[in-house]
């Protein structure tokens, strides 16, 4: 009677060494890769729901993506080239349009290692249209070198050569399940972009505005409040307003005729008051040098004329034209003096035009 207790304990104890199942070695905790095997389950099943629930969308995927290819950091690794094996898209290109693509899930894992090997699987998952590929490889650790092949001996040249191995075999799973259209599209975008005939992406001239603003004090908050929205929703018609004011402050103009310094941080108040106390300052200046010429060849006629009212007529008529002459004279000297101080005010157009490409 007890024998059988124990017998029948025995059998209903899922870490008997007796529930072992087909492929497992004895003494294997069968529990706990049951548990594992019910949480992977579990997770796959919630990753295909959220997939289904939040669907991608193919125009947006496609935008983004041509947004990357026009990026020129992003373009120059876009293409691999080896020595009589050609070229083609790179493993950085294929990650960027999985990106993009969204819902998709790829990598590597490492099976198993023994000895001088490793067992390696790569996968690819397009979780909304339950795609998947994959494919097993054995890794060697030997790297080939001029000398010959070399064992690898340490832990770090081991991961590295797996990583390297694998992400060769995880680019053609990937560009495998990618759309044809989509993929042709970015390796011809980005072909431009690396012959430099295309245009810079409208988030990274956003970047540059930025930067270009904040020389005049103009904060990100500032640009939002005149725009009425996030930065991030800028159309180029917009920016291309925004161009028009940033060459306006270069001219000389306030930012506070554009942005409003009220509402501004006490650092931007501060930049403000700075600004247009500079502004108010430098026209104030300008008036003064102009007048001053005006002034000084004006009041020599008026002085000469009661010193010689004495003398006789004809003489001051004669010394009148010729001081009217002076003071005719004078000024086209000082004209000519201030046209090379008025041309910096003058080419600033073009150069603010010129400008204008910066973003």
């Amino acid at each position: 009677m007890n024998q059988s207790i124990v017998t029948t304990q025995e059998a209903e104890n899922p870490f008997s060494r007796q529930n072992v199942q087909a492929g497992m070695p004895v003494g294997a905790n069968v529990g706990a890769v049951a548990i594992e095997q019910e949480r992977a389950i579990a997770e796959a099943q919630g990753q295909l729901i959220l997939a289904k629930r939040f669907p991608r969308d193919l125009i947006a995927a496609h935008n983004e993506l041509m947004a990357a290819c026009k990026s020129k950091a992003f373009a120059e690794v876009a293409f691999y080239s080896v020595p009589n094996r050609g070229t083609g898209p790179s493993i950085r290109f294929a990650e960027e349009v999985a990106r993009c693509y969204g819902n998709f899930e790829y990598g590597h894992r490492e099976l198993s290692r023994d000895g001088n090997k490793s067992e390696v699987e790569v996968y690819a998952w397009d979780k909304e249209k339950n795609n998947y590929s994959r494919r097993q490889l054995t890794v060697l650790h030997v790297v080939d070198t001029k000398h010959g092949p070399k064992a690898c001996r340490d832990q770090s040249d081991i991961d590295n050569l797996i990583a390297n191995k694998a992400s060769k075999q995880v680019r053609g799973r990937i560009l495998g399940l990618m759309p044809k259209w989509l993929v042709e599209d970015a390796i011809q975008e980005c072909k431009k972009t690396i012959a430099g005939v295309n245009d810079e992406p409208i988030e990274a001239r956003v970047r540059k505005m930025t930067q270009a603003f904040a020389k005049y004090g103009v904060t990100t908050e500032h640009l939002e409040r005149y725009l009425g929205h996030k930065l991030d929703e800028v159309l180029i018609d917009e920016l291309v307003d925004m161009t028009g004011i940033y060459n306006a402050l270069r001219e000389g103009a306030k930012p506070s005729e554009y942005f409003d310094a009220k509402e501004a941080a006490p650092a931007g108040n501060s930049t403000f008051a700075n600004l247009s106390q500079q502004a108010a300052a430098a026209p104030a200046e300008a008036p003064a040098n102009d007048n001053t010429p005006k002034a000084e060849t004006a009041q020599p006629a008026p002085a000469r004329k009661p010193r010689r009212q004495a003398a006789a007529a004809e003489p001051v008529e004669q010394q009148a034209p010729a001081a009217v002459q002076e003071a005719a004279a004078e000024p086209e000297p000082v004209q000519v003096e201030q046209e090379p101080q008025a041309e910096p005010a003058a080419e600033p157009a073009p150069a603010a035009a010129a400008g204008g490409d910066l973003f």
